[in-house]
């Protein structure tokens, strides 16, 4: 016998003999036994199909045949059980792997193996057809695979198949089995924040063609389809374009409707602000700045701050001019709210700045806005719900406390209460008038309009980048004590309330911008310090980009930004 083991037991001088082979040495024999129809005492039948079997194998293995023998029905005492659900080529199957824990699953199978096996509760086998069919996933097929897993509560593999079609959305809304989708599952991928798209209208035409595919029953569900379609995020003229796609008159004048409701900014039927799906979040904008060397800039004023705005795509790895802003600024705020980024206030020459624009990325546009109540720079922008919140900054001729909310619809910016302490520089920690660089991180609460100071970070920073990426808030280089520009990044864990260092950045930067999507963290310019005649040290402004893998704990270098630029505002779109 090669595979023995023998371990020392707790009591003194005695040990504990294992023969690990011996199990399957049993079941091979048991299985011979019902081979050969040796002391078999029960008959299962499918059909024409008849197996026999050992009682207490089928009970040991299975619990349907456990509870079965134990109630002790008028079949079983005859030696006898008909399993009419089985069919009766799967039957020999599932008995074979009952023995054995061993069977062959193929396409032709596979479905009447896991109904029979979920029917059975062999769970074993449950989870052997749901890892074969999870290999079989395919944009062609995972809509009809989704539903089968749910309707046998297979759970992972309908996570699995869920996750595929919202991965390869756009394959998938343009094939036949959408068409064929419960309204509960359907609303189950409009709704997901998962859905990998370029736009929101990727997901109305889909959502129009599976109303007019059976007009006759589906239109009455026309207002709750749509109101897991971000209208808001489409343009007028898409949606228009839509309506006129539409034969069924009733579902027609649904459409109509909703559009009129949002004109008139009643939002009665639909919300009138919506944010853009997680996955749809792509595109990383960045706008205005300043450089500070000689290579041309496009749209600069004569002090070398920039009105130019860029994206990159997270998705492609590519870079892309957009329209320019109307005012050239330094250091604004920047957010995305309701799928267009706000660029609000900031610095040019000597002047704070109050004014802000909006871009809508659908027409390539800015637009003005109303002015914030107090000018300032480098202050924190952030959107929440509906409203943008400003916080502190460099406030006229000092720093400020102030925080400012922006109403999109009434366009009108409201002050709220202030900071615990005057403070600029910051997306994390920043300068006060007590520290030039600090540590702090705090927590403000809309609702409750109070603020909450949490852990401190373990660098003191200022002029830091600030992003969110997988629940961890991760700080981006920045300006330390003795004006040191920073490689150094760490994040908090908002479920641990703690601090830790994760890996540097190829090159050290301050005033950089950072955002983070497709799972990884994105940093783009900002200034590093430069030895110049091995006396002194002068800021250069970088074009340089990185990109941060969270599991490999890695930045790597990516297409550079078209030109350099530091002091920028950037917001995922």
């Amino acid at each position: 016998m090669n595979s023995i083991a023998i371990e020392t037991n707790n009591q003194e001088g005695s040990k504990l003999y294992k023969c690990r082979e011996y199990p399957y040495k049993v079941s091979a024999n048991l299985h011979y036994f019902r081979k050969d129809e040796r002391f078999c005492d029960i008959e299962l039948i499918s059909g024409k199909t008849k197996v026999k079997a050992h009682r207490v194998v089928l009970a040991a293995s299975c619990e349907y045949f456990d509870a079965m023998f134990n109630v002790g029905l008028e079949e079983t005492q005859k030696g006898r059980v008909l399993l009419h659900s089985v069919p009766s080529v799967i039957l020999p199957l599932i008995i074979d792997f009952i023995y054995t824990g061993e069977i062959t699953i193929d396409k032709a199978t596979v479905q009447n193996l896991l109904i029979a096996a979920d029917m059975l509760q062999l769970r074993e086998l449950v989870y052997g057809c749901g890892e074969f069919l999870k290999r079989e996933l395919h944009p062609s097929n995972v809509l009809g695979i989704f539903r089968f897993a749910e309707t046998h509560n297979c759970k992972e593999l309908a996570e699995e198949a869920l996750t595929h079609a919202q991965a390869h959305w756009n394959l998938v809304a343009n094939g036949d089995e959408l068409l064929e989708l419960p309204l509960q599952q359907l609303i189950t991928l409009l709704s997901s924040e998962q859905l990998k798209v370029d736009n929101e209208a990727q997901v109305l035409y889909p959502a129009l063609k599976w109303l007019e595919h059976e007009p006759a029953t589906r239109r009455r569900h026309c207002f709750e389809v749509l109101s897991h379609v971000r209208l808001p995020l489409i343009s007028p003229q898409v949606l228009d374009s839509a309506i006129k796609t539409v034969h069924d008159p009733s579902i027609a004048v649904a459409l109509r409707t909703v559009r009129v409701d949002m004109k008139s900014g009643r939002g009665a039927l639909v919300s009138l602000s919506a944010e853009p799906r997680a996955r749809a979040r792509r595109v990383l904008v960045i706008v205005g700045g300043s450089c500070h060397d000689n290579v041309p800039h496009p749209a600069v004023t004569t002090d070398n701050i920039l009105f130019s705005a860029l994206k990159f795509d997270l998705h492609k790895r590519e870079w892309e001019e957009l329209a320019p802003m109307g005012i050239a600024r330094i250091q604004p705020g920047v957010a995305t709210l309701g799928g267009r980024v706000y660029a609000v206030g900031g610095e040019q020459g000597s002047q704070i700045l109050a004014n802000g624009e909006v871009y809508d990325p659908q027409l390539d546009k800015w637009s003005d806005i109303a002015p914030m109540k107090e000018a300032r720079c480098e202050f924190g922008l952030t959107a929440w719900k509906s409203n943008l919140y400003a916080f502190g900054g460099w406030v006229g001729s000092d720093m400020g406390s102030s925080v400012e909310v922006y109403d999109p619809v009434s366009d009108e910016w409201t002050l709220v209460e202030d900071m615990p302490e005057p403070r600029f520089g910051m997306g994390v920690g920043g300068c006060t008038h007590t520290w030039r660089h600090t540590q702090d991180l705090l927590c403000y609460h809309p609702l409750l309009r109070k603020w909450q100071t949490l852990k401190s970070m373990r660098h003191a920073r200022s002029q830091a980048a600030a992003v969110v990426l997988d629940n961890y808030l991760y700080v981006i280089g920045g300006i330390g004590p003795r004006r040191t520009v920073l490689a150094s990044v760490e994040r908090y864990s908002f479920d641990d309330d703690r601090w830790e260092e994760v890996g540097n950045l190829k090159e050290a930067r301050a005033c950089c911008v950072a955002g983070a999507a497709e799972g990884v963290l994105v940093v783009a310019g900002g200034d590093t310090e430069t030895e110049h005649r091995a006396f002194y040290q002068e800021r250069t402004t970088l074009s340089s980009v990185e990109i941060y893998d969270p599991v490999e704990n890695t930045w790597r270098s990516a297409p550079p930004l078209p030109h350099s630029r530091t002091e920028a505002g950037a917001a995922l779109l």
